[in-house]
């Protein structure tokens, strides 16, 4: 009994270990898109702005897409799921490179890759292998998982800011393309998980589509996760402006010290720092998710945001102020996911979890969406952001108020209605 007890315990750490690098490839080949921004138009002939925009479709269709793939998930593991999003992921990018041009871009950039993303991101893999823990390990599991994808961001995205000056353009897109692939052998660990859980107590099995769908319809009738939905929304729309925009941004401000060209660039290391700094506050999330009220930690967050990006654009921009701006938005970058996460969890258990959190993650991607379309227009209308640096600070006081009163106490359902027997 205790081998049979040691080999379980030993898949799910290779399972967990294999998340976490898929998380990593995944969110670390997506999170340095924004460092090849400005050099669309000299490449591919695409302006910086429909690249970007481009880069906010991908986002949207991430979060659409990913409630697809996340009830496949739910029902038919994720082995296949990753699988199929590694292909696209790597094949949109290839396709923006070999097949030039604006309308492609938005096709291959922002559809393809946006659908890879979906079903290889960090949420697909957190939810998934957090199935695999005990309910007292769920906001650890998950915090890990997270904190993987921001580890990506260090280790993928500061060596993508160097391979773009030494290498080029297009070149360094097609290297990025083929980390994409190396999801397909780690997918593999995943084969024969479904919706096993380690809480045997727990209805953990995959249900049928009108079970998922009835699970849906109460939630939405929940109003603490109503409010996690149009909270999340916030977060979407943080992270997308300033992973897309900050290294232009910087350029712009002519904030560009050359002792750092030789990591990338500032807009690289500010990007690296986010995602290193990051994997500490993630994990710090998910630690303090197993004792600490969820929804109260979620409003700090969003108030320590707002007064970070407030200090950045009033203070003057340097080299100094930028990396500490990076630090501190590491620091409560994606550690929203496994409290958010872990809210759903908590109010409506474990069988539902991925699709529950992949429809919040729609308002996420939505967000991202609408903030890449209102950078564009502010840029084009005034010349500058200052105006969506003040948006964003505004909507994070907006956030931190809509996630305080979050009724996150254990969803009752009412009990099923006993079928009528027949003599």
């Amino acid at each position: 009994m205790a081998s049979v007890q040691s080999n379980i315990t030993l898949r799910v750490a290779i399972i967990i270990i294999a998340g976490c690098l898929v998380s990593l490839i995944s969110m670390g080949v997506r999170s340095s898109f924004g460092l090849f921004m400005s050099g669309a138009p000299e490449t591919i002939g695409v302006s910086s702005g429909d690249f970007g925009l481009a880069l906010g479709w991908q986002n949207l269709l991430w979060g659409l897409i990913g409630v697809f793939a996340a009830s496949l998930v739910d029902r038919f593991g994720p082995m296949w799921v990753l699988m199929a999003g590694s292909v696209m992921y790597g094949s949109g990018i290839i396709g923006m490179l070999i097949f030039p041009g604006t309308m492609l871009t938005y096709i291959f950039m922002g559809g393809l890759v946006g659908g890879g993303v979906a079903a290889t991101g960090f949420s697909i893999v957190a939810m998934s292998f957090s199935k695999l823990v005990s309910p007292e390990q769920r906001s650890w599991a998950l915090g890990l998982g997270t904190a993987s994808a921001s580890c990506g961001q260090f280790i993928i995205g500061l060596p993508a800011g160097f391979m773009l000056q030494q290498i080029g353009w297009d070149a360094a897109l097609y290297v990025l393309a083929g980390v994409t692939f190396l999801i397909i052998p780690l997918s593999f660990v995943f084969m024969g998980i479904k919706g096993v859980a380690a809480d045997k107590t727990a209805n953990a099995s995959s249900g049928s589509a009108a079970e998922v769908w009835a699970e849906i319809q109460l939630a939405f009738r929940h109003r603490g996760y109503v409010l996690l939905f149009f909270g999340f929304f916030v977060c979407g729309f943080h992270i997308s402006f300033i992973y897309i925009y900050l290294p232009k941004f910087l350029i712009d401000q002519g904030v560009q010290p050359q002792w750092l060209n030789g990591f990338g660039g500032i807009g690289a290391v500010a990007l690296g720092l986010v995602g290193l700094f990051n994997v500490v506050g993630a994990y710090l999330s998910g630690l303090f998710g197993k004792k600490g009220s969820k929804k109260y930690g979620l409003a700090f967050i969003y108030l320590g945001r707002s007064v970070a990006m407030a200090l950045f654009i009033i203070l003057p921009i340097t080299p100094l102020s930028t990396i500490i701006f990076a630090a501190v938005m590491g620091l409560l970058w994606l550690s929203t996911v496994p409290l958010t996460q872990g809210i759903v969890v908590q109010m409506f258990g474990i069988r539902y979890m991925t699709t529950l959190f992949a429809i919040v993650f729609v308002s996420h991607q939505v967000g991202g969406f609408i903030a890449t379309f209102m950078a564009r227009w502010i840029e084009n209308a005034t010349g500058e952001l200052t105006w969506m640096w003040i948006a964003a600070i505004v909507m994070g006081g907006v956030a931190a108020v809509i996630h305080w009163p979050i009724d996150d106490r254990v969803v009752e359902r009412q009990p099923e209605s006993p079928q009528p027997t027949t003599a």
